[in-house]
């Protein structure tokens, strides 16, 4: 088994794993990362980056429509094509060429695979092609692995294969109906977005808009997807799916060829 050594080990390349290692190198030690998905992790693929340009077509045209003079001149809606268009460009088409050439030159090792931590300061990394190398932390290991997706426990959920807020970031097409079960910023921020795109959304929302922040920002939050047609179901704990109630399936490449009605679940 090839063998290597480093000062540091960070599993997850992350925007939290990419600030470790370059502070480490910073610092004079040497640092490799670990990474099984793209270099630049949930933020720039699926997250802040797509989601925020998901949501500032719709911002920029709503900003005209409430300007006298420019609201005179909006005479369509958006294209929604043009929209995941940009969206997709934002995400870097989700290849991570970028990310990883700032890894060079910052000197910082890179190791595809899936990292596991076998014994103190040393991980296995198995690659896409079966093969483990060893990598030995002389100072420290550092887990930066994010999140994943939560899905509640209603009986059909699982087989419908619901969209995760992956799927609903990186959609290649917009679902003519889409339900949200839960109330928090990624609810949000989708319920907006595929709002305004066209699709006709249902928040089914336990506690709530926004139930982690202070009360005026939820209510704030959900008078505005009310004003957008946006319902939004407080208090209802969600039930089982029946069978022909449809959920979009499918990661981002293949969405589109599935049938265009849609769940998302709510990331922990």
């Amino acid at each position: 088994m090839t063998a290597f050594e480093y000062d540091v080990v960070v599993i997850g390349a992350g925007p939290v794993g990419e600030n470790v290692a370059d502070r480490v190198v910073r610092g004079g030690l040497t640092a490799a990362i670990v990474e099984r998905e793209l270099v630049g992790g949930e933020c720039s693929y699926w997250a802040c980056m797509p989601t925020k340009a998901l949501l500032r077509s719709a911002s920029a045209l709503r900003a005209a429509r409430q300007l006298p003079g420019a609201r005179e001149a909006v005479t369509g809606h958006l294209d929604a094509a043009a929209v995941l268009g940009r969206r997709d460009s934002f995400a870097s088409h989700w290849k991570d060429d970028g990310q990883v050439s700032w890894l060079e030159s910052a000197g910082i090792a890179l190791h595809r695979g899936q990292g596991r931590i076998r014994s103190a300061r040393v991980v296995h990394v198995t690659g896409v092609d079966g093969v483990t190398v060893t990598l030995t932390a002389r100072h420290a290991v550092v887990v930066a692995t994010g999140s994943s997706a939560l899905l509640p426990d209603i009986p059909g959920l699982r087989e419908a294969a619901p969209w995760s807020s992956r799927e609903a970031a990186s959609a290649a097409s917009v679902p003519r109906r889409l339900a949200i079960i839960g109330g928090g910023v990624v609810a949000a921020e989708m319920a907006t977005a595929f709002g305004a795109l066209g699709s006709s959304v249902t928040v089914l929302a336990r506690d709530g808009v926004l139930p982690s922040a202070e009360p005026f920002a939820g209510e704030l939050v959900t008078e505005s997807l009310r004003e957008a047609g946006v319902p939004e179901h407080p208090g209802h704990r969600t039930g089982e799916r029946r069978p022909g109630a449809g959920c979009l399936a499918g990661g981002r490449r293949h969405a589109a060829r599935r049938r265009r009605r849609g769940m998302v679940v709510r990331r922990r």
